[in-house]
C-alpha cells in the first residue's frame, strides 16, 4: 500500500519533470527576447527563434499563440510594403502551422492579389471568406479580383454583400460605384476572346471590330515582348467606347488618346477600320500593360486633367513641340525632378513633362537599344530609385545616370 501511494505521487513528478522545460527560465528568456524582436520589427529573427521554442516544447499554448501572432504581425509588415513574394511564401508557411487561421489565407491572397496571380489569389480569399462570419475586406478584395478579371457581375454580387456589411467603408463604396457605373454602359456591348487579350465594343457599329483589334493586340504582344523578354500572363482587357463614354467614365479630357487602369480603355468605338493612328494607339496603351507589369508602381505617373488644355495631334506620332522649345530656352527639367509623379505638376508642365519623358526614352532607344530599357526597368521593379536603375542599366557602357543626362543634354 505503501508502495502504491509512492509511485502515484512520483509518476506527476516525473512526468513534471520531463516537460519541465516549457517553464524553464531559459525558455521564458527565449520567448520575451522573441516577443522584443517582433517588436522591434525584425520579424526574421523573431519567428526563427520562436519556431525553434515551439519544436522544442510543441505544447505550449503561450509559444503557440506568440509564434501565430509573430506571423500576423510580420505580414502585416510586408504586406504594407508591397513586399508580396515574401508574404506569399511567409503565409503559406503559416499555414502549415496552422490552417484554421483565417488571416493567413486572407494575408496570402493579398499577396498573390498584388503579383497579379488572380486565380490563386480568389482560392485563398474563397477559402478565407467560408471560415468565419463575413468580411467586407475579404470580399472587396475578391470584387477586386472579379473587376480586374472582367467578370463585372460577380464582382458587383460580392461587393453589394460588402456594402451590406460596412455601409460606411469608402473603398467599397467607390468601387462598387464604378462597377455599377461601368456595367449600365457595357451590358450592351459585345465581347471578343484571344489568347492574351478580351476586347469589350459595341458590335452593332462594326461586327468585325473586336477580331481586327485582338490581331493589332496580339501582334503588339508579340513585337513589344520581343524587345523587353517580357510577356505579361494575366489576359487583358480592352475596352472600346465613344468619345462621350470615355469622357464620362474616366474622367479623361478631351484629348486624351486613351488609358490604362488595369484595362486599357480607348474612345475609338464606331470606326470604321483599324487605322495607323488606332494601331499605334493600341501598341502605345499595351506598351503601359507590360511597363507597369515589369515595374509596378514604381514609374512616373502623368496628371489627369479635367478640362481640356491642349489638342494633342491627330497622326500617331507624338507632338514635342513644347519640349523643342523648352530644349531651346533652355528650360528643361532636371530628369531627377522627373522621378516622383506628375501629380505635383499643374499646367503646361505636365505636357512638357511627358513629352520630355518621351525624348528621354526615345534617345536610349536609338542610342542604346531594348536591352538597356528593359535592364531599367526590371531594376524599378525590384524597388531602385530611377537614378539607381539608370546606374545598374547603363554601367556596361560607363555611364551614370549624371553622365547620361549630360550626355542626352549634348545630344541636341
Amino acid at each position: 500500500m505503501r508502495t502504491s501511494f509512492f509511485l502515484i505521487m512520483l509518476v506527476p513528478l516525473l512526468v513534471a519533470g520531463w516537460t519541465h522545460p516549457a517553464w524553464s527560465s531559459s525558455h521564458i528568456d527565449q520567448n520575451n527576447h522573441a516577443a522584443e524582436l517582433l517588436h522591434q520589427g525584425h520579424y526574421q529573427e523573431g519567428l526563427e527563434l520562436l519556431k525553434k521554442l515551439h519544436a522544442a516544447v510543441p505544447y505550449d499554448e503561450q509559444i503557440r499563440r506568440n509564434l501565430s501572432n509573430g506571423y500576423l504581425q510580420a505580414g502585416n509588415s510586408y504586406l504594407q510594403q508591397k513586399r508580396y513574394p515574401e508574404l506569399a511564401e511567409l503565409m503559406l508557411e503559416a499555414q502549415e502551422f496552422d490552417d484554421t487561421q483565417r488571416d493567413f489565407w486572407k494575408l496570402r491572397g493579398y499577396a498573390l492579389f498584388g503579383q497579379k496571380a488572380y486565380f490563386e489569389a480568389e482560392v485563398e480569399l474563397q477559402e478565407a471568406r467560408a471560415m468565419g462570419e463575413p468580411d467586407a475586406q475579404i470580399l472587396y478584395l475578391l470584387g477586386e479580383i472579379f473587376y480586374t478579371t472582367d467578370r463585372m457581375y460577380e464582382a458587383l454580387d460580392v461587393l453589394e454583400s460588402a456594402q451590406q456589411y460596412d455601409a460606411e467603408n469608402h473603398a467599397v463604396n467607390a468601387m462598387l460605384e464604378k462597377v455599377r457605373r461601368e456595367l449600365a454602359v457595357e451590358k450592351e456591348m459585345d465581347k471578343e476572346y484571344g489568347g492574351h487579350f478580351v476586347v469589350t465594343f459595341d458590335g452593332e457599329q462594326n461586327e468585325e471590330l473586336g477580331a481586327e483589334v485582338l490581331e493589332v493586340l496580339e501582334d503588339a504582344y508579340n513585337w513589344i515582348g520581343s524587345q523587353l523578354d517580357h510577356y505579361p500572363e494575366e489576359r487583358v482587357t480592352v475596352i472600346l467606347y465613344s468619345q462621350r463614354q470615355f469622357s464620362q467614365l474616366t474622367n479623361s479630357p478631351d484629348w486624351a488618346g486613351g488609358l490604362y487602369d488595369g484595362k486599357i480603355r480607348l474612345p475609338v468605338g464606331g470606326i470604321d477600320s483599324i487605322s495607323d493612328q488606332v494601331r499605334g494607339l493600341l501598341y502605345h496603351e499595351y506598351m503601359h500593360v507590360v511597363l507597369r507589369d515589369i515595374a509596378g508602381n514604381n514609374l512616373p505617373t502623368k496628371k489627369k486633367k479635367k478640362k481640356k488644355k491642349k489638342k494633342e495631334p491627330e497622326s500617331g506620332e507624338l507632338d514635342i513641340s513644347l519640349y523643342r522649345q523648352a530644349r531651346e530656352n533652355q528650360q528643361l527639367f532636371a530628369l531627377s525632378s522627373l522621378e516622383g509623379s506628375f501629380q505635383k505638376l499643374s499646367g503646361m508642365q505636365v505636357f512638357l513633362a511627358y513629352q520630355q519623358s518621351y525624348a528621354v526614352v526615345r534617345f536610349l532607344l536609338d542610342d542604346y537599344g531594348w536591352q538597356p530599357l528593359r535592364d531599367l526597368l526590371f531594376a524599378l521593379g525590384e524597388g531602385q530609385s530611377i537614378s539607381q536603375a539608370f546606374d545598374a542599366a547603363l554601367g556596361v557602357y560607363g555611364l551614370s545616370y549624371d553622365s547620361f543626362e549630360e550626355r542626352w543634354r549634348e545630344s541636341g
